[in-house]
C-alpha cells in the first residue's frame, strides 16, 4: 500500500468501527494515485468476517483493537487489516466473492446495462453475510445513461451496502454523482517528497506522479526531452510540425507531454523555478497566449477521454491548427 494512502486508512478503518461509514464513496486523484488499491483494500476489510466478528462484539474501540490483535489479525497504527484467511477473504482474492460485485467493461465506456446489472444485483439478497458491496473502476468513462441510471441507486441504497468509484478525471463525472457521494481526494506528495517514496533524485519542485515514467526509465525520460525541444521549436519558430502530429497521434504519453511542457512553460514566464526549461525568449508570446493554448490542450484531452470513436488523427491536426491560429494572433499583435 502506498505510504500516502496510511491516513485516509486511518479514517477510513475509524469510520468502519464506528459504523459511520457513508453508503457511497468516490475515490478521486491523478492516475496512479492508489484509487483502486485503497478502494480493494476496504472491500476486502468490509467482508472480512473475522474483523466483521469482533467489531460487532463490541463498541468499545480499546477492546475492539485488543481482541483483534488476540486473534493475530494485523492492525498498524490503527488500520483494520482483513485477516486474509477466512472463508470470505480466500472468497474475494479469488473474484468469486457473491456478494461482491466489480464492474467491468470491455469496451471504451461503462454502459447502461453493466448498470442496471449492478442495481439488480443490489435488489437481491446476499448469499453469504448480511452486507453486498460494488465497485465501479473508472466512474468517469460511464455514459450520460449509466450516470443516470446509477443515480437510482445512489438515493435509494438498500440496508447493508456500500457502492464505491474511483476515477481520475472527477471532472468527466456528472455533479449529480459526485454529489450523492462522499468524496476522497487522493492527494500523493509532489517534488522531492514523491522522487524519495520511488528512490529517485531530481530538482524539479513541480514533479507529480503522472510525470513517473519519465522519472524511473531513461528511454522515456530521452523521449519527453526530445519532444520537448520540437515543441518549442514549433511555438517559437513553426518546426517540426510533423513529427509532433506522430507524437501525438501514436505515443500514449503524447498530450501529457504536451500539458506538462506549456504549464512548465506559463511557470517559467512567472517566473517560477522549472527543470529543463526552454532557452527561447518566452516572452515573444504573451501569458493570454500559453493559457489560450493550454485550454485548447485540455479541450482536446477531455474529448479524447469521452468520445467514444475520436478520431485521434484529426483531433490532433485540428490541435495543432487552432494553437498556430493562437501564435499567428499574436504575432500580428506585436506587428501592430
Amino acid at each position: 500500500m502506498k505510504t500516502w494512502l496510511l491516513a485516509m486508512q486511518q479514517q477510513l478503518s475509524r469510520q468502519v468501527r464506528d459504523n459511520k461509514l457513508p453508503h457511497a464513496l468516490l475515490f478521486s486523484g491523478v492516475d496512479g494515485a492508489g484509487q483502486e488499491e485503497i478502494a480493494q483494500w476496504l472491500i476486502n476489510v468490509l467482508l472480512c468476517q473475522r474483523l466483521k466478528e469482533h467489531v460487532d462484539k463490541t463498541l468499545n474501540k480499546a477492546s475492539v483493537l485488543e481482541e483483534i490483535n488476540a486473534d493475530s489479525a494485523q492492525l498498524v497504527d490503527a488500520v483494520l487489516q482483513p485477516c486474509g484467511i477466512c472463508k470470505t477473504c480466500k472468497l474475494f482474492a479469488n473474484n468469486s466473492y457473491p456478494d461482491h460485485l466489480t464492474i467491468v467493461s470491455d469496451k471504451k465506456n461503462i454502459g447502461v446495462e453493466l448498470i442496471r446489472d449492478l442495481s439488480h444485483f443490489f435488489e437481491k439478497t446476499a448469499h453469504i453475510g448480511d452486507m453486498k458491496t460494488a465497485l465501479v473502476n473508472q466512474a468517469d468513462t460511464m455514459t450520460v445513461s449509466a450516470a443516470n441510471a446509477l443515480l437510482k441507486t445512489l438515493e435509494e441504497p438498500t440496508e447493508n451496502s456500500f457502492i464505491i468509484l474511483t476515477t481520475d478525471s472527477s471532472d468527466l463525472l456528472l455533479p449529480t454523482i459526485i454529489s450523492r457521494c462522499h468524496e476522497f481526494e487522493i492527494r500523493p506528495p509532489v517534488g522531492k517528497e514523491l522522487l524519495a517514496e520511488f528512490n529517485q533524485q531530481g530538482d524539479d519542485a513541480f514533479v507529480n506522479l503522472s510525470h513517473l515514467s519519465e522519472l524511473s526509465d531513461a528511454e522515456s525520460a530521452v523521449a519527453f526531452a526530445a519532444f520537448r525541444d520540437m515543441v518549442n521549436k514549433y511555438l517559437f519558430a513553426h518546426q517540426h510540425r510533423a513529427d509532433i502530429l506522430a507524437i501525438l497521434v501514436e505515443h500514449q504519453a503524447g498530450y501529457r507531454w504536451l500539458e506538462k511542457i506549456i504549464v512548465d512553460m506559463m511557470r517559467h514566464q512567472s517566473g517560477w523555478p522549472t527543470v529543463g526549461s526552454n532557452n527561447e525568449p518566452t516572452d515573444s508570446i504573451n501569458k493570454h497566449q500559453l493559457w489560450d493554448i493550454y485550454n485548447l490542450v485540455q479541450v482536446a484531452n477531455g474529448k479524447l477521454k469521452t468520445i467514444v470513436q475520436v478520431n485521434k488523427q484529426f483531433l490532433s491536426e485540428q490541435l495543432l491548427a487552432d494553437i498556430k491560429v493562437v501564435l499567428q494572433n499574436n504575432e500580428q499583435t506585436v506587428e501592430e
